[in-house]
């Protein structure tokens, strides 16, 4: 997964407590976390300096909690955040509660290694993991080359404008006379 796509679907499940996250999107947008409170510390340093210089310590008691750009950072980034962790913990294998180690002196630490952990091969309650190939709609396992045809049906769709070559046509053409023989004429009734 790429990091706009991670970044997106991050926001895009920010109520999801449900599911899976894989490894690359929770670490895409946690790269998009730490770039933005690092630029928000950075000019929040700034102005608390340029505040200090001009006015003293008496600049510290004109502040708000909103006046900082990382209270305002943390708003928006943290929803996203809490649920795509609880995802990602569910895909490692671990139950969501385990976010609650923050809690716990050096327990992020803790959870940063619980997600670098890869994604649990099982099938759980929260979902199969995305590289193995779904269940058709009666329960059964996806054959790997039913999912490779289907994936190159949906590669036609981009060559739809180029016209095929006369022994390609030829082939479909015997592919089709062949099967319309041995399915369609064959469980036919007989008069």
């Amino acid at each position: 997964m790429g990091p706009l796509t991670a970044i997106s679907t991050a926001v895009a499940k920010i109520f999801s407590f449900s599911g899976r996250a894989s490894r690359s999107e929770y670490w895409w947008y946690f790269l998009l976390y730490l770039v933005v409170f690092s630029i928000c510390g950075f000019l929040d340093g700034a102005m608390i300096i340029a505040m200090v210089e001009q006015q003293g310590e008496a600049a510290f008691t004109s502040l708000g909690i909103f006046d900082f750009k990382t209270t305002v950072a943390a708003l928006v980034l943290m929803p996203p955040m809490i649920s795509l962790t609880v995802r990602r913990l569910h895909d490692a294998g671990f139950s969501g509660f385990w976010i609650l180690i923050y809690l716990v002196p050096l327990g992020g630490f803790a959870l940063l290694i619980l997600h670098a952990l890869p994604s649990s091969a099982n099938t759980t309650a929260h979902g199969t993991p995305a590289a193995r190939p779904k269940s058709d709609p009666s329960g059964k396992p996806v054959p790997v080359d039913a999912h490779k045809r289907a994936m190159q049906g949906y590669a036609l769709l981009y060559d739809e404008d180029k016209r095929p070559s006369a022994e390609t046509q030829a082939a479909r053409k015997a592919e089709i006379a062949e099967y319309y023989r041995s399915q369609v004429l064959k469980s036919s009734p007989t008069p």
